[in-house]
């Protein structure tokens, strides 16, 4: 089984305006000069102040596409700025060179998906090179009309209460991707820890997943993104990589705590976590403190097994599309 695009135009106006109407709940309006390669236009965007990022949407006269672009640059400073990312929707049909789709799972529920092609018009920036370099958990088989089947990142329900915190995600990894491959000062030497946070989405690729892991793996990004920004406000210095979620730097660039985080309490996800945790520990000259994030506390057996193998165990539960981590300043006493 695997996910389908919409290609009705009935179906494909019904999920654009849900998506719009998500992604602009709890926004400033403005008008702004937008531009991009070979062109601009001024036109309506829409601030998000919690998590700063602007949307513009609009639905093209002549086009076959959907128009939704997305940029980090502070809409409230400035009056004009680029484009970061874009998610293009057709309006009718289908097209795989598209960035975006709308797809729907055997359930019903729409998503938002993107094929990884990123534009820019400068060298090092594309598709195959995004794909290199983007991290996360949700690559999803898309069976299209014709049978052909492609992987595209499925970002999120269009009616999920936690959208606009993956989309926010999904737009800074762009944004991380285009300034990295501007130049080589940004490129990290291999086998060194380095200080600076990269928001992550995507890594190994699955086949579908059920609706209820699809939308927990849209979270795993957000999730690790808004622990980042809390352990930055407390002054701490953090990084991650492809195979960490996130750690804690000493002054001498040493791991001094791990953090592993799980968007479920199954079996799996657990003895995922604590494998995890316990074989990137051992790779330290000194073993770092290791800590579990959870949705919520374990069952008191698996906490006492955690405790005995030394791992700690940080929760956190969702509120207003925010995930809030409960014993965050306990932990770090």
């Amino acid at each position: 089984m695997s996910l389908q695009p919409l290609t009705e135009k009935n179906d494909t106006k019904k999920a654009f305006k849900l998506l719009f109407q998500n992604l602009t709940r709890g926004c400033v309006k403005l008008t702004r000069t937008v531009g991009w390669q070979g062109g601009r236009v001024e036109h309506p965007v829409y601030w998000n102040p919690r998590l700063r990022f602007w949307t513009l949407m609009r639905v093209p006269r002549k086009e076959a596409r959907y128009w939704c672009c997305f940029g980090v640059k502070d809409a409230t400073k400035h009056r004009g700025f680029s484009i970061t990312g874009q998610l293009n929707p057709t309006i009718k049909g289908f097209n795989r060179r598209a960035a975006g789709a709308f797809v729907r799972d055997s359930q019903g529920r729409v998503y938002v998906a993107h094929s990884g092609k990123i534009g820019g018009g400068r060298s090092g920036i594309g598709k195959s090179a995004f794909v290199a370099a983007y991290r996360g958990k949700n690559w999803q088989t898309v069976t299209w009309p014709d049978k052909k089947e492609t992987e595209m990142i499925v970002i999120g329900r269009i009616d999920g209460a936690h959208l606009q915190d993956q989309i926010a995600d999904f737009i800074r990894e762009i944004d991380r991707f285009k300034k990295s491959a501007v130049g080589s000062n940004n490129l990290i030497q291999p086998h060194k820890h380095k200080s600076t946070f990269s928001p992550e989405f995507l890594g190994r690729r699955k086949k579908y997943s059920a609706q209820g892991e699809i939308e927990a793996q849209c979270d795993h990004g957000p999730l690790i993104s808004a622990l980042a920004d809390e352990l930055r406000k407390r002054g701490l210095t953090i990084g991650n990589d492809t195979l960490r979620d996130l750690y804690v730097l000493s002054s001498k660039r040493r791991v001094q705590m791990l953090f592993e985080a799980k968007t479920n309490l199954s079996t799996s996800s657990i003895y995922g976590a604590v494998g995890q945790l316990m074989l990137h520990a051992a790779a330290e000259p000194k073993a770092p403190r290791r800590v579990f994030v959870a949705p919520g506390n374990p069952n008191r057996k698996t906490q006492m097994a955690l405790k005995k193998l030394g791992i700690e165990v940080l929760s956190y539960k969702w509120n207003s599309g925010h995930p809030r981590f409960r014993n965050l300043r306990e932990l770090l006493v």
